[in-house]
């Protein structure tokens, strides 16, 4: 988002900014803890899901470099990697908007792949099936797999709850519908890892 911008235009506003750093599966924030607060994610992964009774989770998007999010919301947020955060007041957040238009560009591509994201958490809810849902995730991740001679080689940085989580599920319906994939040979789970044998078979699978 700052991209945009030079950096001596920011210098000035740097002094109100606190950098936190987070070790992998801490919580980095919860409803709260920083209500005037904007978060802006300098290095690593937080994955923002909300938290029900008897210990439900369900995962909203997972924040990257770059992606700002707001103190006031009522999620909470989970380091998947080790973190580092830069915690910005809302009010200097605003000063810095209109003190630096250009900062607004950069806002708004960041807010708009945030709202995608949650879009596309809607639609899977409303008109996929788990398995349909769980293959349009893997397909999102291969984007930054590792290509090889096997396939697509995938590092899964999220535990089998966090995955469930995110199309909606259980661990055992997870664990369920790799099985069935994986007796199709069209992937292959081992720990962290995971291994898709054929990319064009797994679009397909559920169609």
């Amino acid at each position: 988002m700052f991209g945009v911008v030079q950096p001596k235009e920011i210098k000035k506003y740097r002094k109100y900014f606190q950098e936190l750093i987070f070790n992998k599966k801490d919580i980095v924030f919860y409803p709260g803890k920083y209500p005037n607060s904007i978060f802006l994610i300098l290095d690593g992964k937080v994955r923002v899901f909300l938290n029900y009774n008897l210990g439900k989770e369900f995962t909203l998007t997972v924040l990257e470099s770059g992606d700002v999010y707001s103190g006031h919301t009522r999620a909470f947020g989970q380091a998947i990697t080790d973190v580092k955060i830069a915690l910005i007041p809302i009010e200097v957040f605003r000063a810095m908007l209109t003190d630096l238009p250009g900062l607004v560009f950069g806002l708004v591509n960041v807010l708009g792949d945030a709202l995608k994201g949650s879009i596309d958490v809607i639609e899977g809810l409303v008109f996929d099936e788990a398995g349909m849902r769980l293959i349009a995730l893997l397909q999102e991740w291969s984007r930054d797999g590792e290509t090889t001679d096997e396939g697509i080689l995938i590092r899964l940085e999220l535990t089998r709850e966090e995955m469930s989580s995110m199309i909606g599920s259980t661990r055992q319906t997870l664990a369920n519908i790799f099985k069935e994939l994986s007796r199709a040979g069209l992937v292959e789970l081992k720990q962290k890892k995971l291994l898709i044998k054929d990319f064009e078979g797994l679009k397909a699978f559920y169609k």
